[in-house]
């Protein structure tokens, strides 16, 4: 089982690079030289979001993930991926989350595959294949602030509302189905010099925008900029993640990603006592399915509560799929 999983996370990673090098080379302009992808790869952002995403995988497999290291790497993130590129700082302007993974997911489809864009779904993908939602859970600065938060909320004993997956995979599946009819048919779209051009009805309510510090026409405008993170981080004390489960994108795709991923939570059930512990402390849906052995999880976005709650047992660890 170990090496079928392995040969097959290898082989969908192989299988896709090669479309999206080849979009990405339809993608590009023709006025100017082409950037190459591993050029593009090797811009500092690109660099640093895999060496966070294996480092919290060296951390998760090592059992040396405690909050005294976690809460630094999530507001590492925060600041590299959202808060960087505002400073006046010119080392900082690369980090700039442009495209954001939103736009990576939904922009290429209406416009073309660029190679950022390419880029940008290759790092997601990769480290999704390797760890559960690594990308999501510990680079992505929309999901830091929401794991923040979800870590804030546990601290001041707020109690959180658990999410019915079979609810929030529907509402996020809707959301892009609207997404690719409304915005693929150009229903939803602006003018510019006589041309029709489509819009994405992700722009109003993606999160990323809030960390654009850029100055705005107006009072209201600015409002709408900030609110879908705003809203973001106020809903993630009582639920967790809400962007995360009910809107992005990518999080639909790495749902899908991470069933195949070569390290993940693990439980070793002959040494579960049924405690309840890591059901009742954890945040995320995945841990009931997990203790059902369920060929489907909801969302795993590795941030280790279950490990660390399951104290007593240590039935769960992070690692490669056991077969008992």
């Amino acid at each position: 089982m170990k090496t079928k999983r392995i040969i097959l996370s290898l082989a969908t990673a192989l299988l896709m690079l090669p479309a999206l090098l080849s979009a990405a080379q339809q993608g590009q302009g023709k006025g100017r030289a082409a950037a190459t992808f591993l050029s593009v790869l090797g811009r500092p952002k690109y660099v640093v979001m895999l060496a966070l995403g294996l480092i919290a995988l060296i951390l998760l497999l090592t059992k040396k993930m405690r909050n005294g290291i976690k809460i630094p790497l999530l507001l590492l993130s925060t600041f590299l991926f959202g808060i960087a590129a505002n400073l006046p700082i010119k080392v900082f302007k690369s980090f700039s989350m442009h495209p954001s993974p939103v736009c990576a997911a939904t922009k290429s489809i209406l416009y073309g595959f660029g190679m950022p864009l390419v880029v940008t779904l290759a790092v997601i993908v990769v480290l999704t294949l390797v760890g559960p939602k690594l990308f999501c859970g510990w680079v992505c600065p929309v999901g830091a602030v929401q794991e923040l938060a979800a870590m804030l909320a546990d601290g001041l004993k707020i109690k959180r509302i658990k999410w019915n997956f079979t609810f929030s995979q529907i509402v996020r599946t809707g959301l892009f189905l609207a997404f690719a009819f409304v915005s693929g048919k150009g229903i939803y779209h602006t003018v510019v010099e006589g041309q029709k051009t489509a819009l994405s009805i992700y722009d109003p309510i993606n999160a990323f925008h809030g960390f654009e510090f850029g100055a705005q026409p107006s009072f209201w405008a600015g409002l709408l900029h900030y609110l879908p993170l705003l809203l973001t981080i106020v809903l993630a004390f009582k639920v967790y993640r809400p962007f995360c489960h009910l809107v992005c994108p990518v999080g639909l795709l790495t749902h899908w990603l991470e069933q195949i991923a070569l390290f993940r939570v693990t439980l070793r059930k002959s040494d579960c006592t049924d405690c309840g512990v890591c059901t009742a402390e954890t945040p995320c849906a995945a841990v009931p399915e997990i203790l059902k052995d369920a060929k489907l999880r909801p969302d795993c976005f590795a941030c280790n509560a279950c490990v660390g709650a399951c104290k007593s047992c240590r039935a769960f660890s992070f690692g490669i799929k056991r077969t008992s």
